[in-house]
């Protein structure tokens, strides 16, 4: 039906197929029901069409903080895995753009038929940023910029890698094989999440490379404290080990 690719016979024949389905059970034009399955079933229609053409495209979901404990949580197996830091400035990326919160969630029929029926590249364009940078306000906390590709499936990031921010779990071992593993990139830095000191938010220290070569990276200090439990939002919750009862000759009970 969108595709320009069908003929205006095709077209009429597919509007008189739904047509006939919706009368089935009804008169269309009267019954609401019958009025509300025709609607779902043209939408349904639209989706699909849409799909086939732009459903091949690729997309790359950024974020521009390094800062949520929910994002870390979510994305970095709670905390456990690393963070990619991009510069996006080496070059023009045109279809690199923020996430519209606030946008309509579904595309406009008057935008799709100025698109297909007219060729009007303004609809086009619309109808392109609401299939691709619209999502829930729910979701304005991961600060998301997307950059669309015409081809999906896994591929090299175009941008240069300016540092590595490692979870607060992350294992120390892993922090150790990539200092030696950049060694020779200086310019990419390193951090360590961890908690901020009066807060649950997190911060970020740099990993002094020289120290970890020489030694190792040491277990951040607050995980070391075994009678504290934090959930995967880096909360804490209220689970501490129960304490051990002594008998008088200070035998554990």
């Amino acid at each position: 039906m969108l595709l320009r690719t069908r003929t205006e016979k095709e077209a009429e024949g597919d509007i008189s197929q739904l047509r006939y389905y919706s009368t089935e059970y009804g008169d269309y034009r009267k019954d609401e029901t019958v009025e509300g399955y025709l609607k779902t079933i043209v939408a349904n229609k639209i989706k699909d069409e849409l799909d086939n053409e732009l459903g091949n495209e690729g997309v790359l979901a950024l974020s521009s903080t390094w800062a949520s404990a929910l994002m870390w949580s979510h994305y970095a197996d709670e905390h456990k895995g690393i963070c990619i830091e991009y510069d996006t400035r080496d070059q023009d990326h045109p279809r690199l753009a923020p996430v519209n919160y606030r946008a309509p969630r579904a595309v406009k029929t008057s935008d799709l038929w100025l698109w297909k029926a007219k060729g009007d590249n303004l609809a086009r364009q619309r109808v392109f940023d609401t299939y691709f940078y619209s999502k829930s306000s729910e979701w304005k906390y991961e600060k998301e910029w997307r950059d669309v590709s015409n081809k999906s499936g896994v591929r090299g990031v175009p941008f240069r890698i300016t540092a590595i921010l490692f979870g607060l779990r992350c294992d120390p071992s892993i922090i150790t094989s990539f200092v030696r593993l950049l060694s020779d990139h200086p310019k990419i830095k390193l951090w360590q999440m961890l908690p901020k000191d009066d807060s649950f938010a997190l911060r970020r220290e740099q990993v002094d490379r020289e120290e970890v070569q020489r030694a190792g990276i040491r277990e951040p200090s607050f995980l070391l404290f075994k009678d504290l439990v934090w959930d995967e939002d880096f909360e804490r919750v209220d689970e501490l080990e129960p304490a051990e009862d002594f008998d008088p000759e200070g035998n554990v009970i």
